[in-house]
């Protein structure tokens, strides 16, 4: 009898084993690392703090940010997504870190979906292993695992790579549109999107919306008008805070050593080779051109949790580069010439990273396996301090990003939690508080303790110590 068993088909193998290792560690970042990797971030709180109080007031203010008005230092898009994942499921700090992951599922789904597009055969095994490589980068998974926008910006940004690809220009524009109410790093995909609606135009491709296309402009149109209208009722904050911002990027300016210039060269060359391959704006020049546009973003950043899209974007250009030449005109056509190149492209951001420290915090170690950033015990013992407050008594969390651990449970208790600083944009003057929550752990990183003033770093596992501040209002 014939067996009914079909021998293993080595190059779907070699397709797929890269994509469900990257989906599968993701997964077990957020399953298993829970909030080991990274651990509980300041950047987090002001993220998820507005829109907790968002889904319960239908404001963004939160007097833990600052006292006396919103802060406006981000756009509200992905703040709002939370508030409706807080309203739908209830409030928790993992269900804001699982909006990331997944969104970087739908992210890695996306790219593969490119590069199955673009490539076939050998090239597609390959494709496969780079956008692998891609989303197994520390950044990524970081990213992954991180109440933060960043996750959210790609899937807008690939969704709208996506229908470029696709030939849906005016849905591609209202994406990158909609994604500059979630950041303004969208700035960086408006020229590749606008170069392809340009080109559609010029040779009378682009027709007239359809209905989708229709949906997309109008969804994105209501959604940029309301951000346009939180910015004119909050425009003096909006003022004051985005030159804190501006401050803040002219200080690292053009030298910041953990963003080195010679990566974006590196992308810019590989994706030139590409696009001289392809000598027509299909889907592999436009690979190439959101791949580079990613490769800037992270270089004008200025932070780790930005260096994502240096993965992502030399993940992009190799599928630029492996794709087949077209019309038989290319300036790289040799498959030898083609894997170097490749090789290359995945090997730069790998660099990259070595030359700096900014890693160090998202490399995977053993105790990460075995450990808690704060024990559950902890936890529940501060949640138990908290029942206990009266109405309007403040809390100081001495690590920033531990008080989402407690919001709704100081919102039952009718208190507030409080940074030491007047507000996230500015030091002085320093606030007073009636409790301070100083939860010491091995695992922070001694590079975010700039971050709070006056943090006694103790180096180990000492669990929640609950001091009276100032003027503690006693339970």
């Amino acid at each position: 009898m014939q067996s009914l068993r079909r021998p293993i088909s080595w190059p779907i193998l070699l397709q797929t084993a890269p994509i469900v290792l990257a989906a599968m560690a993701i997964l077990f970042v957020r399953g298993w690392l829970g909030f080991q990797f990274p651990v509980p971030w300041p950047d987090e709180t002001g993220f998820v703090a507005p829109a907790f109080d968002f889904a319960r007031t239908g404001n963004f203010f939160d007097p833990g940010m600052n006292p006396d008005r919103v802060v406006m230092w981000m756009p509200p898009g992905y703040m709002v997504l939370l508030a409706g994942v807080f309203r739908v499921a209830g409030y928790s700090f993992a269900s804001a870190r699982w909006v990331s992951t997944l969104c970087c599922l739908a992210s890695l789904a996306i790219v593969t979906a490119l590069a199955w597009r673009c490539t076939s055969g050998w090239a597609r095994a390959l494709a496969a292993w780079a956008v692998g490589l891609a989303f197994l980068s520390p950044f990524m998974l970081a990213s992954a695992n991180i109440a933060r926008m960043d996750m959210l910006l790609a899937l807008l940004i690939l969704l709208a790579l996506a229908c470029v690809v696709d030939g849906r220009s005016y849905t591609a524009v209202a994406l990158v549109a909609a994604a500059g109410t979630v950041h303004f790093n969208a700035v960086y995909f408006a020229p590749p999107v606008a170069l392809a609606f340009a080109y559609a135009a010029w040779r009378r491709t682009l027709g007239r919306p359809r209905p989708l296309d229709w949906l997309a402009l109008a969804a994105a149109a209501l959604v940029v008008a309301a951000y346009g209208v939180h910015i004119l009722l909050n425009w003096p904050g909006c003022r004051a805070d985005m030159a804190f911002q501006l401050s803040l990027k002219t200080y690292f300016g053009t030298n910041d050593p953990a963003h080195p210039i010679w990566p974006v060269l590196a992308g810019a060359a590989l994706a030139a080779v590409a696009l001289a391959r392809q000598m027509r704006p299909d889907a592999a020049a436009a690979c190439a051109l959101f791949g580079l546009a990613f490769l800037v973003m992270a270089h004008n950043g200025h932070e780790l949790w930005y260096d994502y899209g240096q993965a992502l974007g030399f993940a992009l250009i190799a599928l630029a580069l492996l794709a087949p030449p077209a019309g038989g005109a290319a300036l790289v056509e040799r498959r030898a010439a083609q894997v170097a190149a490749v090789v290359a492209a995945c090997l730069v951001p790998v660099m990259a990273a070595r030359m700096t420290d900014a890693i160090q915090p998202l490399l995977p170690t053993r105790a990460m396996l075995t450990r808690s950033v704060v024990t559950p015990a902890q936890i529940a013992k501060v949640r138990a301090f908290i029942a206990t407050l009266p109405p309007g008594a403040t809390v100081n969390f001495g690590w920033n990003g531990m008080e989402l651990f407690f919001l709704d449970d100081l919102a039952r208790a009718g208190a507030h939690w409080t940074i030491i600083r007047h507000s996230v944009t500015e030091v002085w003057p320093l606030r007073s508080y009636d409790w301070r929550v100083r939860c010491d752990s091995s695992e922070w990183p001694a590079k975010l303790f700039a971050f709070d003033i006056d943090y006694p770093r103790q180096g180990k596992d000492t669990g929640c110590d609950i001091i009276p501040g100032q003027g503690s209002k006693k339970p």
